[in-house]
C-alpha cells in the first residue's frame, strides 16, 4: 500500500499560508535580529481505525533554526509504522472469498512458487488481514529575506517503502506592501514518484485471476500556487490561496480490485482498478484567525475540485482557549464533504462492456468525513510546552447497498472509524 499522502495542492498551500502568516509577526522584528535558539518539535501519532482494520504509529521530529536576519531552516523527520487489515477493493458477498496477498504469485501459483492466500468469510468485508508497511520521510525547508519587503523560500522532501519513493522540490516567494499589512505569495513544486508493488505492478483493468504483471511503473506532480494575506484589524488576520495542479503517469493503485458480477449479484470474477493517467487538481483556501480577547479562533474553509469529477467542501475550525498561564484547551471540529469520481461503482456488471477507467477505491466514492476532538497543552519550564491530542473521525460513504438479490441486506461499503491520539513536546535549545 502507497504510504505517500497526496501532497501538492495541500502541502503548497500550507507552505505559502504559513509563510504569509508568520511574516507579519517575523518581519516586525528588527532585520538585525541576533541568531535564536534552535527549536525543537516532537511528536508521537496513534491512529487506529475500528473493525481490526488499519492503525498507525507515526514518530516525528522537527529542528527549526533562526540563523538572524529571519534566514531560517527547517527540517523534518518522519517514520511510519502501519499494520491491521486492508480492503481490497472487492465486496461482501453471501459466499466465501479466496484472494491472493500482495506478495503472492497468483491465485493458482505454479509448481514451486510461493504463494499467501486468505479467505473472507459471508457477508464480510474483503480485507488483506497480514497488511504491513513502513514509510520513512524527510523534509528540509530554508527561508530569507530579499531586501525589506520580500521573502524567498525553497527545500525540498525524500520518502521511501518498500514498494514507493518519492522525491519533490519546491520554491515560494512572498512580496509585503502596504506597511506590511498585506503580503503577496506565489509557489512552485515538483514531485517525482516511482511505484514498484510486491509481485510487479498489475496491468490495469486486467483479469485478477491471469495475474498480469509488468515492471515499476513512474509518476509526476507539477504544482503552483498564488495567495494573499491581509491584516484587517489588529486582532484580525486574513489568508486567501488558490493551488493548481497536474498529475501524469502511473495513478492507479495496483493492490486496488474490483469485484465482477453477474445479474443477480453473484461473483464472477475480480479485475484490477484501471485510473486515468493524468489528473488536475485545484481549489481554493480561505483562512481566517480572530484573537478575542486571550482566545484565538482559527476557521478555514476549502473549496477542491478535480478532472476525475471529484469535488469536495472542507469547513475546518480550531478554538485556542488559555486556561491559566501556560496552559491552554484547544477544541477541534472539521467537516469533510466529497462527490464521486465519475469511474467510481462498488462493483462491475459482467452484463455491461468493461469501462476503460474504473476504481472501488472508498477514497473516490462519494461520502462525509467528520472529526471531533480537543487539545491539552502546558508550558514545562521556560521554554518548554508538552501537548496531548484526542480526536475522532468517522467516515460515511453515500454508496453502501445494492438491489441485486444476492447483495440485498449487505453492507457494501462500511463506515469508518478512527481513534487518533498525539503526544507532542516542544522545547528550545
Amino acid at each position: 500500500m502507497q504510504l505517500k499522502r497526496p501532497a501538492s495542492p495541500l502541502h503548497l498551500g500550507l507552505m505559502a499560508a504559513s509563510c504569509a502568516l508568520l511574516s507579519h509577526t517575523a518581519r516586525a522584528q528588527s532585520t538585525d535580529d541576533p541568531e535564536q535558539p534552535l527549536q525543537l518539535d516532537s511528536a508521537l501519532l496513534y491512529y487506529k481505525e475500528n473493525a481490526g482494520r488499519v492503525q498507525t504509529v507515526e514518530p516525528m521530529v522537527s529542528l527549526k533554526k533562526d540563523f538572524g536576519d529571519l534566514r531560517v531552516l527547517d527540517g523534518t523527520l518522519t517514520l511510519d509504522a502501519l499494520s491491521g487489515a486492508t480492503p481490497n477493493g472487492a465486496i461482501p458477498s453471501r459466499k466465501p472469498q479466496t484472494f491472493a496477498g500482495p506478495s503472492s504469485g497468483s491465485l493458482t501459483p505454479k509448481p514451486g512458487t510461493k504463494t499467501s492466500l486468505y479467505t473472507t468469510a459471508p457477508g464480510n468485508l474483503p480485507q488483506d488481514p497480514k497488511f504491513q508497511e513502513q514509510r520513512v520521510a524527510g523534509d528540509a525547508d530554508w527561508s530569507q529575506p530579499l531586501g525589506l519587503d520580500d521573502t524567498l523560500s525553497f527545500g525540498g522532501h525524500l520518502s521511501a517503502e518498500h514498494d514507493f519513493d518519492s522525491i519533490a522540490a519546491h520554491g515560494g516567494f512572498s512580496h509585503d506592501f502596504n506597511e506590511k499589512n498585506t503580503t503577496l505569495s506565489a509557489g512552485v513544486s515538483e514531485e517525482y514518484d516511482r511505484i514498484h508493488a510486491r509481485g510487479g505492478n498489475p496491468v490495469p483493468g486486467s483479469d485478477y485471476e491471469l495475474y498480469e504483471h509488468e515492471g515499476s511503473q513512474t509518476k509526476t506532480v507539477t504544482g503552483a500556487l498564488i495567495g494573499v494575506t491581509q491584516v484587517i484589524a489588529r486582532n484580525w488576520l486574513m489568508d486567501l490561496n488558490y493551488t493548481y495542479d497536474h498529475s501524469r503517469g502511473y495513478l492507479t493503485d495496483p493492490y486496488r480490485i474490483l469485484s465482477m458480477l453477474d445479474t443477480q449479484g453473484n461473483v464472477l470474477g475480480y479485475r484490477y482498478e484501471n485510473r486515468p493517467e493524468t489528473r488536475d487538481r485545484q481549489s481554493l483556501y480561505w483562512v481566517n484567525k480572530v484573537a478575542l480577547g486571550p482566545t484565538v479562533l482559527d476557521v478555514s474553509y476549502r473549496r477542491s475540485k478535480d478532472s476525475w469529477g471529484i469535488s469536495s467542501d472542507t469547513v475546518d475550525t480550531h478554538l485556542r482557549i488559555d486556561l491559566a498561564p501556560g496552559v491552554y484547551l484547544e477544541p477541534h471540529a472539521r467537516w469533510y464533504h466529497q462527490s464521486a469520481a465519475s469511474f467510481y461503482s462498488l462493483y462491475l456488471s459482467a452484463a455491461s462492456p468493461l469501462p476503460t477507467d474504473m476504481s472501488a477505491d472508498p477514497r473516490l466514492a462519494a461520502f462525509v468525513g467528520t472529526t471531533f476532538g480537543v487539545k491539552f497543552g502546558m508550558k514545562v519550564g521556560r521554554s518548554g510546552e508538552l501537548s496531548l491530542r484526542v480526536e475522532q473521525y468517522q467516515q460515511k460513504p453515500s454508496d453502501q447497498s445494492s438491489a441485486l438479490p444476492e447483495l440485498r441486506g449487505l453492507d457494501l461499503n462500511p463506515n469508518l472509524k478512527a481513534n487518533i491520539v498525539q503526544l507532542g513536546w516542544h522545547f528550545e535549545l
